[in-house]
C-alpha cells in the first residue's frame, strides 16, 4: 500500500476494521454538522452529548470513515448491507484512539512542526505564521482553534501526505494538558507569544499560568523557542533553563534578540493598518499588516521569525504580510457608512487582551477625532480575582462616551460601576440598545468571553 489507509489506523488504536480499507487522510469531524462528503467522522461521548447518537446524521451528510467505540456498533446497525461501503473502526474509547491514530500518523510523514501557545495571541500568531511560510513551503494547519487533544487530532489527520511544515496551537484551562499534547505531538520549534491572567480557575496565579504555558518546552524534539522578552516572569524562566535550545526573544526591551522599536495604528481605507519598526540582528526594517492593536507587533514578530528559520525571504514576508486579513472576532474593523467604524474582538476576552482592545480603540478614536463606544461581556474563568480583574478594566474606561456592559460578571455587589456605563444580564436587553451607538464619526469596541455571544451583536450591527 502506498499510503496509510484505514487498516494501520485500527492496528495503531487497537481496533476493528469493517468495510474497505481506504486512505486515512481526509477532512476529519467530530461534529456531524460539519461533516461533507468523504469526510470521516468520530463519535466522542461528551459531557452533555454523545457523538453516537449523531452517527446515522454523519452518514446522511457524505461520512465515509467511522470511529465509533466497540460498544455501540451492534446498536448502530452498521453491519448492515446498506452501510457495506462505510469504513468503520471499532475501538474500547474514541477520544484516546483518535489520538493515537494522530500521534502515528504523525510519526510516519514526520514534518517539522510549530507549536504555539500563549494566553493572548496564539490564534493570530499561528495565522500569520501560515500566511508567511506557505509561500516557500508546504504547511498545514487547523481552520480554526483546534487547541485541544481533539482539535490537534482532527487537524494533524486531515494533513496532506506531502507536508512539509505542521503548525499546531496548545491551549490550556489545567495543568498537565500541553504537556500531554506534546508527548503526543512534540514541536521542534516552540512559540510562547504570552503570560497573562487568564483561566485563573484552574492556574490560581500568574506564576501557575507561567509554569502551564512552559509545559510546551518539555518537547523532546524541541530546538527552538521563540518567546516574549518584555514578560519578565517568562523571560526570567528561560534565563536559567533549556540552555541547549535555541531562544528568540520578542520586545521592546533592551535585550530582544528581534527589538520592536516603534509601532504605529491607524484606521484607514476600509480596515485597520498596523506599521512596525523592528531591528534585527543589526538590521532595521518595518513590516505592514492589517491587523487591529499595537500588540500584533508581537505576533508578527514571531511570524517572521518562525518564517525566517525556515529560510522565507524578506520580499516574500512584507508581500504576505501586506495581504493577511484578520481573523473574525479578534480585531477585524468593519467600516458602515458615516464614517463609523465597527472593532470586532467578540471572539474572547482577558485582562490582557481587554485591556489592548481598549487601549487601542481609545488610541485610535483620539488619533481619528472618532468618538469612541464599547459593548463589554465579562471576562470568564478568573476564580477569585474576577472581581478585581473586572475593576481594573473599569478603571481605563473613563473616555468612552458609553458602555454597555453584558453579564454576571459586572453586577458584583462591590463593584463601581463608572457614570458612562449601564449594566445588562442577557444579550436580548442589550440588542435594541445597540442601534443608539450607530452614529457617525465613531467606533465600536465590541468584546467578551465567547460564550456571552457578542460575535451575533457584531452581525446584526453590520450586516442587519
Amino acid at each position: 500500500m502506498s499510503f496509510i489507509g484505514a487498516s494501520d489506523a485500527a492496528k495503531w488504536s487497537d481496533g476493528k476494521l469493517y468495510g474497505p480499507d481506504i486512505r486515512l487522510c481526509r477532512s476529519w469531524k467530530n461534529d456531524s454538522r460539519d461533516v461533507g462528503p468523504g469526510d470521516a467522522f468520530v463519535a466522542l461521548k461528551g459531557e452533555e452529548t454523545d457523538g453516537h447518537l449523531f452517527v446515522h446524521k454523519a452518514i446522511e451528510r457524505g461520512a465515509k470513515f467511522l470511529l465509533i467505540n466497540s460498544s455501540r456498533f451492534e446498536e448502530l446497525s452498521l453491519n448492515a448491507p446498506e452501510y457495506g461501503g462505510i469504513t468503520v473502526i471499532t475501538v474500547t474509547e474514541t477520544e484516546s484512539a483518535l489520538a493515537k491514530i494522530a500521534a502515528e500518523y504523525l510519526k510516519f510523514y514526520a514534518p517539522e512542526m510549530i507549536g504555539i501557545t500563549g494566553s493572548v495571541g496564539k490564534t493570530t500568531t499561528r495565522e500569520l505564521t501560515l500566511n508567511l511560510l506557505q509561500s516557500a513551503k508546504k504547511v498545514h494547519s487547523a481552520i480554526r482553534s483546534f487547541n485541544t487533544v481533539i482539535g490537534c487530532s482532527l487537524t494533524i489527520l486531515a494533513m496532506p501526505e506531502d507536508t512539509e511544515i505542521l503548525i499546531l496551537e496548545f491551549g490550556t484551562n489545567h495543568f498537565g494538558e500541553i504537556r500531554e499534547m506534546v508527548d503526543l505531538f512534540p514541536p521542534e520549534t516552540a512559540v510562547i507569544t504570552e503570560v497573562a491572567p487568564a483561566h485563573l480557575e484552574g492556574f490560581g496565579t500568574i506564576e501557575g499560568v507561567l509554569k502551564a504555558k512552559m509545559e510546551i518546552c518539555e518537547s523532546r524534539k524541541l530546538k527552538t523557542i521563540i518567546f516574549n522578552y518584555d514578560n519578565k516572569l517568562l523571560r526570567n524562566e528561560l534565563s536559567y533553563k533549556f540552555n541547549n535550545i535555541q531562544k528568540i526573544g520578542v520586545g521592546k526591551e533592551s535585550g530582544s534578540d528581534l527589538r520592536i522599536i516603534d509601532s504605529d495604528l491607524s484606521l484607514s481605507g476600509e480596515g485597520a493598518t498596523l506599521v512596525s519598526e523592528y531591528d534585527f540582528n543589526g538590521t532595521k526594517f518595518k513590516l505592514k499588516t492589517n491587523l487591529f492593536g499595537l500588540q500584533h507587533a508581537f505576533n508578527v514578530g514571531y511570524a517572521f521569525l518562525a518564517a525566517d528559520l525556515f529560510g522565507v525571504g524578506q520580499d516574500n514576508i512584507e508581500k504576505n504580510l501586506s495581504l493577511f486579513s484578520a481573523i473574525s472576532g479578534r480585531g477585524r474593523c468593519k467600516k458602515l457608512p458615516r464614517n463609523l467604524w465597527i472593532i470586532d474582538e467578540a471572539y474572547n476576552a482577558n485582562p490582557s487582551s481587554m485591556r489592548a482592545a481598549i487601549e487601542n480603540t481609545l488610541n485610535v478614536a483620539c488619533s481619528s477625532e472618532l468618538s469612541a463606544y464599547a459593548v463589554l461581556g465579562g471576562m470568564r474563568e478568573l476564580g477569585a480575582s474576577s472581581l478585581h480583574w473586572h475593576q481594573e478594566i473599569l478603571a481605563i474606561t473613563s473616555l468612552f462616551q458609553r458602555i454597555l456592559l453584558l453579564g454576571d460578571e459586572w453586577f458584583d455587589p462591590e463593584i463601581e460601576v463608572p457614570c458612562n456605563a449601564e449594566r445588562y444580564k442577557s444579550f436580548e436587553e442589550i440588542t435594541p440598545l445597540a442601534e443608539n451607538f450607530l452614529k457617525p464619526d465613531s467606533v465600536i469596541l465590541v468584546k467578551g468571553s465567547n460564550s456571552y455571544g457578542l460575535k451575533r451583536l457584531v452581525a446584526l450591527v453590520t450586516e442587519g
